[in-house]
């Protein structure tokens, strides 16, 4: 038996009909609807899905894996669920009002996995509660609870246990700290890096971070308003740099094929290297394919604000997931080189102009980091890190 969804996506401000996808239990593809391939604004939903019509394989590799949910997601979808569920099950489980981008699947034209599930932030302390359960890996969570904190969880790439959380009418992603394996205030400086890269004039999310009693522990939380939305709450499409990439989750990729992809977009190669320099000096060692993204801006992929940067101490040393020229051990020499700027389209002295205006703001990042909630001991732990990029850039 064959299930069949429709798939939307959105052109300007209009949801469209884009096309349909087939699944069966093991296998599923995709085609353009014959009204979407006519229209002359149409664009791929993912470089893997050419606008030609025919069946379209959606795996082994899944074109719509950004629409599918993170390594956090999984886990709490798979306990919600009480078992390992498969690839498109996971896609189609995701809570389409948290979903990311504008993809969106129908069925009798009903959203699939609709119906409220964002919690407001008053909530956030009992979402949390549970989160930490899961991750500490316990038996006797209420089911309720679960399935609740199943529907808050959305699409967005990464490991860090987070809920999308409604904060008046804005949609928010809310991260927040394991119960294990956090040594330090890792959300305390992950804010921290946001407002460092705002200052310096790279692209981030409007944030902020709040303190949260769960249990009677004062926790970070680090709130993030969602980019793939407008003011107005209309959904932006989104692919991650792994899906423009036509990569897989685990391949570290390089900077060239970003680059490359990011020119031909039409997006702006040199903010991609502003970002790789601030990655290069704070140690944000995982900055794979997922962490970065694209937005559809009429005709063209723009690139998404910056996110996901947590830095790492300096004895965790420069080997980063994203290689430039096909090595991962990464520095800030390594992007001032004549061949790295030559690839990111950057000047000599623009890029002199940029790392002098890095200097006042990596001297600010330990007491920015102890703003958000960071105690003495987190803040120590970067001290290194810091000391080592003034030391780059003096």
């Amino acid at each position: 038996m064959t299930d069949v969804y429709d798939v939307t996506t959105v052109i300007g401000r209009d949801e469209v009909l884009a096309g349909r996808l087939y699944r069966t239990r093991t296998a599923g593809s995709f085609e353009y609807d014959s009204g979407y391939l006519r229209r002359r604004d149409a664009f791929a939903l993912a470089p893997a899905l050419a606008l030609f019509p025919g069946a379209q394989p959606l795996l082994p590799a899944n074109p719509f894996s950004d629409s599918a949910p993170d390594t956090w997601g999984r886990k709490v979808q798979n306990r919600a669920a009480g078992r390992r569920l498969d690839e498109l099950t996971l896609m189609l489980g995701v809570n389409d009002e948290g979903r990311q981008g504008a993809t969106r699947f129908w069925t009798d034209g009903v959203a699939v996995t609709a119906g409220d599930g964002v919690p407001v932030e008053a909530e956030l302390a009992d979402i949390i509660h549970v989160a930490d359960q899961i991750e500490r890996g316990e038996t006797a969570i209420d089911d309720v609870a679960v399935r609740r904190l199943f529907r808050a969880t959305g699409s967005l790439g990464g490991a860090r246990p987070k809920a999308n959380v409604r904060i008046g009418a804005h949609l928010w992603l809310a991260k927040f700290p394991k119960p294990v394996g956090d040594d330090w205030n890792v959300i305390a400086w992950e804010a921290a890096m946001l407002d460092a890269m705002a200052t310096v004039g790279i692209d981030t999310p409007a944030h902020t971070s709040k303190r949260v009693i769960v249990d009677g522990s004062e926790r970070t939380v680090l709130f993030l308003r969602r980019f793939d939305r407008t003011e107005d709450d209309v959904r932006v499409p989104y692919i991650s740099a792994m899906t423009a990439l036509e990569a897989v989750d685990g391949d570290g990729g390089d900077w060239v094929d970003l680059v490359d992809f990011a020119r031909l977009a039409g997006a702006d190669s040199a903010e991609l290297w502003r970002r790789a320099v601030f990655g290069a000096l704070v140690g944000n060692l995982d900055d794979h394919l997922r962490n970065h993204g694209f937005l559809r801006r009429g005709p063209a992929w723009k690139l998404a604000p910056a996110f996901d940067v947590n830095p790492e101490p300096l004895d965790d040393g420069h080997a980063h997931q994203l290689a430039l020229f096909g090595t991962g051990e990464l520095e800030l020499a390594s992007f001032t080189t004549k061949d790295a700027l030559g690839l990111f389209g950057v000047k000599p002295a623009g890029a002199d102009a940029y790392i002098r205006r890095l200097r006042p703001v990596m001297a600010t990042l330990p007491a920015a980091a102890a703003a958000h909630g960071a105690d003495a001991f987190s803040v120590s732990v970067m001290s290194s890190r810091v000391e080592s990029a003034l030391a780059a850039i003096s």
